[in-house]
């Protein structure tokens, strides 16, 4: 799960690039996110227990399938819970993001101030931590709200916005590249919804141990997109843009 949260899918990435994102920034921010969410899932939930996901615990499988359109009937049928289960969990995640931000926007309007909302406060919180990833601290708003905007809503938005900061000349390119890898993943509401929805149809009997480590998973799959942006702080150099 901290992988998925950490990392992004190759049928994404196009669209990621239409946004203005540069593609070498993005394969390597995916390359290096897979060993990293598994180093770091182990540091933050550590298997103290003896692991049962070696070759041994898995016997050969021996298909049920008669034939060639058996097995398309039966994977239909079998994908209709798991879409309904996805659907269902992204409609209540997001629904439960609109209701915080209607919550926190009324507070807002209390002291006047209307525009209060739960990526407002994220992309404060996460001016911080924009620049501790190596952001010069004048552009610490802008990618802490872009970041702010991946871990409420999704990175397709987050990716829109930086696509606007590029053209507008906003960052430079190394703080766009700093931005893209600590915004290269899964992990918001919408993507818990999915995970959590998929998982508890695949393994109903696992229901309760995926929802006690969704949420930490989520928060494990974000620390690795900002430990994957801290490297390439450390490793892009400052450089003028190509006209």
């Amino acid at each position: 799960m901290c992988s998925g949260f950490s990392s992004v899918s190759g049928t994404t990435l196009a669209a990621y690039m239409g946004f203005g994102a540069e593609p070498s920034n993005l394969i390597t921010a995916t390359l290096m996110a897979a060993p990293a969410a598994l180093a770091f899932s182990k540091l933050f939930y550590p298997e103290t227990e003896k692991s049962l996901t070696t070759v041994k615990e898995f016997p050969p499988y021996k298909s049920e399938d008669s034939s060639l359109l058996d097995a398309g009937i039966k994977g239909a049928l079998n994908g209709i819970p798991i879409v309904l289960g996805i659907t269902a969990n992204i409609i209540a995640f997001t629904s439960f993001v609109a209701f915080l931000n209607a919550l926190l926007s009324w507070f807002g309007g209390l002291v006047g101030y209307n525009e209060l909302t739960f990526e407002y406060i994220l992309s404060k919180s996460f001016m911080p931590v924009s620049w501790i990833m190596g952001v010069p601290w004048d552009n610490c708003d802008d990618v802490g709200h872009l970041i702010g905007l991946k871990v409420s809503v999704n990175e397709f938005v987050a990716y829109q916005k930086l696509g606007e900061y590029k053209f507008e000349g906003r960052l430079s390119p190394r703080t766009e590249a700093i931005a893209t890898f600590a915004i290269c993943g899964f992990s918001n509401p919408a993507a818990l919804g999915i995970f959590a929805g998929a998982l508890a149809t695949i393994i109903p009997e696992k229901k309760t141990q995926v929802a006690e480590v969704a949420i930490r998973a989520a928060i494990a799959g974000s620390i690795v997109c900002f430990l994957t942006a801290c490297t390439a702080g450390l490793m892009i150099q400052n450089r003028k843009r190509c006209p």
